[in-house]
């Protein structure tokens, strides 16, 4: 029997309690958890581990998703990373970068089990989607 391989998330927020509670969350999904506080450290584990989905505060005041997302569009190995975008509930999803492959928003406050739900949606999206 083929072992089942973990499927690597990358939690991306400059909130350090943001990032151990999804985190938190997520691993008890038994995923493989990597993060990153800013868009540059982001894009280096992007590179080094090629994670199979991003969550990512939409803004922050060190972190840039839109150079995030710009920069993973560049490269074609790395274009179809899909991401799931955290924003606060005074935002506006509208205002999100635009990006390849399907695209959700979790509104904090956010309930561990919609958390769950959007990530196996997307890690789900993932696998019926063709590779580019």
């Amino acid at each position: 029997m083929e072992a089942k391989k973990q499927k690597k998330i990358l939690v991306v927020d400059e909130d350090v309690l943001s990032i151990a509670d999804i985190s938190q969350t997520l691993l008890r999904g038994d995923y493989v958890i990597s993060h990153a506080t800013d868009h540059q450290t982001a894009l280096k584990v992007v590179r080094d581990e090629k994670p199979d989905l991003i969550i990512c505060s939409l803004y922050g005041r060190s972190l840039d998703s839109h150079r995030l997302v710009s920069s993973l569009q560049k490269t074609d190995a790395l274009r179809t990373i899909p991401f799931l975008f955290i924003i606060e509930s005074h935002q506006d999803p509208a205002q999100a970068p635009e990006i390849l492959g399907p695209r959700q928003y979790l509104k904090k406050p956010f309930t561990r089990e919609q958390l769950a739900s959007a990530v196996q949606e997307h890690l789900d999206r993932k696998k019926h989607r063709p590779n580019k």
